[in-house]
């Protein structure tokens, strides 16, 4: 064994920081995010005890264990994906125990054999013997130079057994540790599966109910439509008249910006020969004011990153499409996100903007639009409104209360349009 081996070693062991530092990286997200999902299963189940209360099976019931049922299966895949990284972390590490283990029986055979031939030549008169019996000055150095190589050399493999015993520790006890986490792992995923199974079971038994209320729950549908239409409509009328004065602040700016470069010289007269060639006509285009812009640049740099509307909640319907979850062949558009939260949970701005209107829907309790340069945050099924029109509000303002649902069941309502163009919510507060 020469030094090069040494340099090798740590060499290979290198190689192991960033597949370690990785691995880190990995675990904590999945850590976070199985802490999110416990959190999110938590308090949908909640919303289970109190949609409980009614003694009939109801669609927010339903809707709820739903979403109960979705958050468990992703709990379990995110611990599956937790154990599968133990599982990998295990492996490395019992491949990299056995290459110190194989590395350190050499290393102890190696010096074995230099301390036993050191041992034999431990007489300070052999070393000077080799030295002047030299032919000349050159030999004389170069055995000089390679004692004192084979000292540093004995004192190096040493050095580096230490270390290596000292690595090999380290690594069995990570080695331990990881065992018994992925034990528990194993142990927890088992126990999320038992209760994925009651939920089903419970989910089938209320899917079950409420298919012998076919009938009440269309009517329902259409009750639930027909508000839902008169809200849009509100909003739009508010989309229209903001664009119609946007446009005329518009006008107003540019009309005073002519006069101001107006020019000093006569227009020219075209000849009345040449035909006047027409251009074709521009695009409609919606301007902007620089304040409003500005204000949208804002809102958007904040994409992702905007509060929630309530303090603790629970997604139970989504932006888009949706099969209806008992009719069959029947679909819902959904404009915005739902989210059930507390009794008279406080609803809040999710930005700085103005209060551009407060809508009284029946059967949606009252609705709050608020504009942020061209984007507009709608808000309804509120119980009571603390905010009135032309008012300014930021970040987190309490803008009122939320109210209950057809079912009893708290829940808060929140659109996000840029335009006319609707936009999910979901995408723009964080996650």
């Amino acid at each position: 064994m020469d030094m090069s081996r040494f340099v090798k070693f740590c060499c290979f062991a290198l190689l192991f920081v960033p597949f370690g530092l990785m691995g880190q990286a990995n675990k904590n997200d999945l850590e976070k995010r199985k802490k999110a999902l416990q959190e999110e299963i938590r308090q949908t189940s909640q919303l289970i005890l109190e949609t409980r209360k009614n003694k009939t099976a109801s669609m927010s019931q339903l809707k709820a264990l739903n979403k109960k049922l979705s958050d468990r299966m992703r709990l379990i895949n995110t611990i599956q994906s937790e154990i599968n990284l133990l599982s990998n972390t295990i492996t490395s590490n019992s491949k990299r125990i056995q290459d110190l283990q194989l590395d350190l029986t050499r290393m102890r055979e190696t010096y074995a054999r230099l301390v036993k031939r050191a041992y034999m030549n431990r007489n300070q008169r052999s070393a000077l013997l080799l030295f002047f019996s030299a032919q000349n000055i050159q030999q004389a150095y170069k055995r000089l130079y390679y004692l004192k190589t084979y000292t540093t050399y004995r004192k190096e493999q040493a050095r580096l057994i230490e270390y290596s015993q000292n690595e090999l520790s380290g690594k069995m006890k990570v080695l331990r540790t990881d065992l018994n986490s992925k034990q528990a792992l194993l142990g927890s995923e088992e126990q999320e599966k038992q209760e994925l199974s009651k939920e089903k079971k419970e989910q089938e038994s209320t899917l079950s109910k409420l298919q012998k209320k076919e009938k009440t729950l269309k009517k329902e549908l259409i009750k639930k439509e027909a508000t839902k239409k008169k809200l849009d409509a509100e909003i739009r009328k508010v989309i229209e008249r903001e664009i119609a004065r946007e446009r005329a602040a518009v006008k107003a700016r540019e009309a005073k910006a002519a006069k101001v470069k107006a020019p000093a010289t006569k227009p020219k007269v075209s000849d009345p020969g040449k035909p006047i060639e027409k251009k074709p006509a521009a695009a409609p285009e919606i301007k902007m004011t620089p304040e409003t812009a500005a204000l949208s640049g804002k809102f958007e740099a904040n994409q992702g990153k905007l509060p929630w509307p309530v303090d603790k909640g629970a997604i139970t319907e989504t932006f888009g499409t949706h099969a209806h979850p008992v009719l069959k062949g029947i679909t819902t558009y959904n404009n915005g996100i739902d989210i059930a939260t507390s009794k008279n949970a406080p609803v809040k701005a999710i930005y700085d903007g103005e209060v551009m209107g407060v809508v009284s829907i029946p059967g949606s309790g009252d609705a709050i639009l608020i504009k942020h340069g061209e984007y507009l945050t709608v808000y309804s099924n509120l119980g009571r409104v603390t905010v009135e029109k032309g008012q300014k509000v930021k970040t987190g303002t309490v803008i009122g209360n939320a109210g209950e649902n057809d079912e009893g069941v708290t829940e808060a309502h929140l659109e996000i349009w840029k335009g006319k163009t609707k936009l999910n919510p979901a995408l723009w507060i964080a996650r």
